[in-house]
């Protein structure tokens, strides 16, 4: 969950700290010294200024808490003038007793309680809020007043009340920042219309955020956990499991992207903290097919992710599975759908082994002896060709034979089934819901 962190400014000092160091910032490259290279990065890349925002304390119990990506207010005098996203921690004697000890003459640096604890923030933005609406939201006395740094617990934001986010509460008390919308692709109706409606917002520049909003829920359908991010200054939608994933979408008139701003995409996904980016447009030109390898990103059609949706509907793949092409980087494209199909055929040549396996055990007059001997029997029953093999047959009669699921009994005198074939459908169909059994078919 997003967390809400408050910098205390209170005294005319502190302000002038703010405003020196949270506000305006301090130059990047005067401190470059002090940072490793893949921090001095994601500062760079995030900043629009080269400047970075950072705030310092001394007290760590309420600093540990602090995550990545939660909203930092700044109080002073009576109400939040500020409002920022926590970009990144460090703790850092050194820096802090640079920033703070030789740069400001304020004579409150106190070399036994230094401000070591750093919160750097980005996407700071003025505000103007009464204490008394931020203490009504989260439920705080309304005569509380912020004492020192701290974080608001976990346990009062969830009881927000009418609100689908921490991001958009705040956003609503703030009228800055992004609105963040949790969403569930479920309850959309049918697959064909909720297809019409995605491809038909693509190519439609004035529905960028229906657009949006249905990339969101496409992604929900296919088993993820997503959210809609409503503002321009952010990444469209974020993907937080089974990976987390910021996405781009880019809605075009003419049906396809002709270059991508892979900065501006990187940027926003080193301030989530995500993993990787997808961009998902109606389509992409052939330079920008050609080069998605190189950006380390994904680019997909809607076409290609109407497929995945259709796979999922059909066959019930696993998020993980869809996750595993979506996160290599470079165009998606038929090839991937390949791989995708023919895992999805080998589990359905795997159910449609383990349902007959269960159909020559309910048909055998007592147990059978061997893997073999059930084998012979599948060779009876079946009219085709693809008879599963003697390994297959066993790797079938194991599972079904597990604890877990004791469809399957063995015992000295060979293999006997414990149920019968309708349930045996049921079972498997739980297993993976990919079978459509004989059952069914013969039903229809």
């Amino acid at each position: 969950m997003t967390g809400i962190v408050i910098f205390p400014a209170g005294r005319d000092d502190a302000f002038e700290d703010y405003k020196r160091f949270v506000r305006d910032g301090h130059p990047i490259d005067d401190i470059k010294s002090y940072f490793a290279e893949d921090e001095l990065e994601l500062l760079r890349t995030t900043s629009e200024d080269d400047h970075i925002h950072v705030w310092g304390t001394s007290v760590d119990g309420a600093w540990r808490n602090v995550e990545r990506n939660d909203i930092a207010l700044v109080y002073h005098d009576g109400g939040f003038v500020a409002r920022g996203q926590v970009l990144h921690l460090r703790h850092d004697p050194d820096l802090a007793e640079y920033l703070w000890k030789d740069n400001v003459d304020h004579g409150r640096w106190n070399d036994k309680s230094p401000w070591e604890y750093m919160t750097f923030l980005t996407d700071v933005e003025e505000v103007d809020v009464d204490i008394e609406e931020f203490n009504a939201l989260v439920g705080y006395d309304e005569t509380y007043r912020p004492q020192g740094f701290t974080r608001v617990a976990d346990k009062r934001l969830d009881q927000l009340a009418g609100e689908e986010s921490v991001e958009t509460a705040i956003a609503n008390l703030t009228d800055t920042g992004e609105r963040v919308h949790p969403v569930d692709g479920e309850d959309d109706g049918p697959t064909p219309a909720f297809v019409d409606q995605i491809q038909a917002t693509s190519t439609d520049g004035s529905a960028h955020e229906e657009f949006e909003q249905l990339v969101a829920k496409a992604f929900s359908r296919l088993g993820y956990t997503a959210n809609w991010i409503e503002g321009g200054g952010d990444t469209d939608v974020e993907i937080r499991s089974p990976e987390h994933i910021v996405v781009e979408v880019k809605a075009r008139s003419n049906g396809q992207v002709n270059s991508l701003e892979v900065t501006n995409i990187d940027k926003h996904r080193r301030q989530r903290g995500a993993d990787h980016a997808i961009v998902v447009a109606p389509g992409f030109a052939p330079k920008v097919i050609e080069n998605a390898e190189t950006t380390d990103l994904t680019t997909i059609a809607i076409d290609e992710l109407v497929e995945l949706l259709d796979r999922r509907d059909q066959y019930a793949v696993a998020p993980e599975e869809t996750m595993d092409l979506l996160t290599r980087s470079g165009a998606f494209q038929d090839d991937r759908l390949d791989i995708l199909d023919e895992s999805i055929q080998a589990r359905l040549d795997a159910g449609e082994t383990l349902l007959a396996v269960i159909q020559a055990l309910e048909r055998a007059d007592g147990p059978v002896e061997t893997a073999e001997d059930v084998r012979w029997i599948v060779v009876g029953m079946e009219d085709s060709d693809e008879i599963p093999t003697t390994e297959e047959i066993r790797s079938a009669l194991q599972l079904l034979a597990h604890p877990s699921i004791g469809v399957v009994t063995q015992d000295e005198d060979g293999y006997r089934v414990t149920t019968d074939y309708e349930n045996g459908v049921q079972l498997v169909r739980s297993l993976g819901n990919i079978v459509q059994s004989s059952v069914e078919a013969d039903d229809s």
